[in-house]
């Protein structure tokens, strides 16, 4: 069920930050729709870190995720997820400080390198039972 919930809650980011990105020239639409994204990637990403750490012992299975691939591309995955996360928070700050232009300039990072990280993950990762 958690597996499902996650899924959820990133595609709904993703659909979040597309509507905030086509509406990039209206500020106050952009904020809220890029709002809706910070908030839906990070309460999904807690929903995430605490079903697996927390309830599960950190064992992905347990949570329900099951790894198709190699753990090296799970590692990386990771590790992209982090960074994506990070760069995401930065973005966030710089748009509400009004720094237009590093704001700007650091969605040429995320937009790609989260696409990476969110459709990996749909392909990285099967429903387990629970």
């Amino acid at each position: 069920m958690v597996y499902y919930l996650v899924n959820l809650g990133m595609t709904l980011s993703v659909l979040f930050f597309g509507l905030g990105y086509w509406k990039r020239k209206d500020v106050d639409t952009h904020r809220l729709w890029m709002g809706l994204g910070v908030l839906a990637n990070l309460a999904t990403a807690v929903l995430l870190v605490v079903t697996v750490h927390l309830f599960s012992e950190g064992d992905m299975k347990n949570a329900g995720f099951h790894p198709t691939v190699a753990a090296p591309w799970i590692l990386a995955h990771r590790i992209l997820a982090v960074v994506a996360a990070l760069i995401m928070i930065l973005m966030a700050v710089t748009g509400m400080l009004r720094k237009r232009k590093l704001h700007v300039s650091l969605h040429f990072v995320f937009i790609p390198l989260y696409l990476v990280v969110y459709i990996s993950g749909l392909f990285m990762f099967e429903a387990g039972t629970i």
